[in-house]
């Protein structure tokens, strides 16, 4: 997939240098959820796109790079589905439901399962920091969405805090475990994680 994107032919010179850098980053995401940050070189990643190693350096600078890129976009892809969920005209609990849709999308795209599978210790501080908050826009999203529901009586008392953390390790273990020959599919998984989480919360 990442060789046709990067095969790919377009009219603008910048179109095609933003194509060849998301094929780079995906293949590097690929590779990453794979093997490992650390056991992945750029020649593998240029290998797999079959081009030289100097070729890649016109579009990355550094593995480094690399990983901050794709763990950023993924955290970026979850801007829209953030905004839908402090639609305050919805009920809590359907907001919670979109915000976990949208977070069981994001880990089934390689650049997505980057953020759990690929630890941000590599990373230079001032990435680890982008990152890291990142992550607690949704963690404190999740837990508001929690206390609304409990607010309003529609989710069962609890601590929001211990319940978000449950929710995000279940989801975040999926790309683990997912990943062989024969995966369950993101919709099915999605689904049913979904139904087990909202009709745990939800008051008798």
């Amino acid at each position: 997939m990442e060789r046709a994107l990067w095969n790919n032919a377009v009219t603008s010179r910048d179109e095609q240098r933003r194509q060849k850098r998301l094929a780079v980053l995906g293949t590097g995401a690929r590779l990453f959820n794979e093997r490992g940050f650390d056991r992945t070189t750029l020649d593998d990643i240029a290998g797999a796109l079959n081009v030289s190693k100097r070729t890649l350096y016109y579009y990355i600078g550094s593995k480094e790079e690399i990983l901050f890129e794709c763990s950023r976009l993924g955290l970026e892809f979850m801007q829209d589905v953030l905004a839908r969920c402090r639609d305050e005209s919805l009920p809590p609990i359907d907001r919670i439901g979109l915000l976990l849709r949208g977070y069981a999308a994001l880990l089934a795209d390689d650049m997505g399962a980057c953020l759990v599978l690929s630890k941000d210790i590599p990373l230079s501080e001032p990435n680890r920091d982008v990152l890291r908050e990142g992550r607690r826009s949704l963690d404190r999203l999740l837990r508001d969405l929690i206390q609304a529901g409990i607010d309003d009586a529609s989710i069962a008392p609890n601590d929001p805090k211990l319940t978000a953390a449950a929710i995000f390790g279940a989801f975040n273990w999926i790309p683990h475990w997912n990943r062989n020959d024969n995966p369950v599919s993101h919709d099915a998984l999605a689904d049913r994680y979904i139904d087990l989480f909202i009709e745990g919360l939800r008051r008798r």
